[in-house]
């Protein structure tokens, strides 16, 4: 007995404990791996929003490149519709013509739409017996919807009867970062002489 009260009293020697140093050493790199996580959902978040803006802005596109091409570019007395003349659009007509797919539909043509909480504008160009319109933007990263930048038909072979669409979408995300999509299409004046 004696023997076995003099186990328990002795010092001991083989230490099988954790040291605090383990313990801070394990609680860095957990908290370096947490960090790590957080940064990629936040990252994976950002993304996922960027990429609804852009399917939004290329809905919105893509719905006034149809109700283009299926607007008439002539109307019924043979004048060219508004929407159709060479140049930057939107214009005050345009509005009338397109059934006020992008404007308020007051008297002070709005080109804004909202959509997903977030504000873009669209605008488009036309050129003449051409395929398609080369866009000479001034800045990349400006927003390149105000002013309009001019356009152009890119490439030296025209086509008679055809006009070639651009229609560009722009809108400033929450950090205030300048983003835009550009579609083109074109439209065959089918009531015009060859």
């Amino acid at each position: 007995m004696e023997k076995q009260i003099n186990s328990y009293l002795s010092p001991i020697t083989n230490k099988k404990g954790v040291t605090l140093i383990e313990v801070l050493v394990a609680i860095v790199i957990l908290s370096v791996g947490l960090t790590s996580v957080a940064m990629m959902q936040y990252m994976a978040v950002a993304g996922n929003a960027f990429g609804r803006e852009t399917q939004i802005a290329s809905e919105l596109g893509q719905e006034l490149l149809e109700r283009m091409r299926s607007t008439p570019v002539r109307d019924d007395a043979g004048t060219v519709n508004s929407i159709f003349v060479a140049g930057t659009h939107p214009t005050s007509e345009d509005d009338i013509i397109l059934q006020n797919p992008v404007g308020s539909g007051d008297a002070d043509y709005d080109p804004v739409t909202r959509a997903g909480g977030m504000s873009f504008t669209r605008i488009w160009w036309v050129e003449d017996d051409c395929r398609s319109v080369a866009i000479n933007d001034p800045i990349p990263t400006s927003l390149l919807c105000t002013p309009a930048p001019p356009g152009a038909c890119a490439g030296s072979a025209g086509m008679n009867n055809v006009k070639a669409l651009a229609v560009r979408v722009c809108w400033s995300d929450k950090n205030g970062s300048n983003h835009t999509v550009t579609l083109n299409g074109v439209k065959w004046d089918e009531t015009a002489t060859p």
